[in-house]
């Protein structure tokens, strides 16, 4: 592959992430940062998580997930279980206001990407798809290749 190839696609790619990272912020309101609106769609994902479970799944350190946990639990968008059966292992769940929380940030994010779609054809929409899930995969098996996870 050519050295100007990369470079455009880089070019690309950061002019990709800006419009995603404006989105994701646009999406995420009411005082919820980008980590937490990650976290929380983690957790409806993943309902009765735990914090390791979700720090593996978001790639960040526990401390870092605690803390956001933290900040979400104190604004009632998630709660704490302690299971009986394992009392050192809280579990996470989205509250009412945590899972109305998400809905509004898919509902938003949804209608963003419909719309900067709409010129692509079915067809397009398919092979962008398969191409951008097969770039990400590549990407994140030379992340867990070069971290020795």
């Amino acid at each position: 592959m050519n050295t100007k190839y990369i470079e455009k696609f880089r070019e690309t790619l950061l002019i990709f992430e800006k419009e995603i990272f404006i989105q994701n912020s646009a999406s995420c309101c009411n005082g919820v940062s980008l980590a937490q609106c990650h976290t929380l769609l983690e957790i409806e994902k993943n309902s009765q998580i735990s914090i390791s479970e979700l720090a593996d799944n978001l790639s960040l350190d526990k401390s870092t997930v605690s803390r956001t946990v933290d900040g979400l639990v104190n604004i009632s968008l998630i709660d704490r279980v302690i299971p009986k059966e394992n009392r050192r292992k809280a579990l996470l769940n989205l509250t009412k206001n945590g899972s109305d929380m998400c809905c509004t940030i898919n509902d938003t994010n949804n209608s963003y990407l419909q719309n900067a779609l709409k010129d692509f054809t079915s067809q397009e929409q398919e092979e962008f798809l398969r191409l951008f899930n097969k770039l990400t995969n590549s990407m994140n098996e030379l992340r867990q290749t070069d971290c020795n996870c």
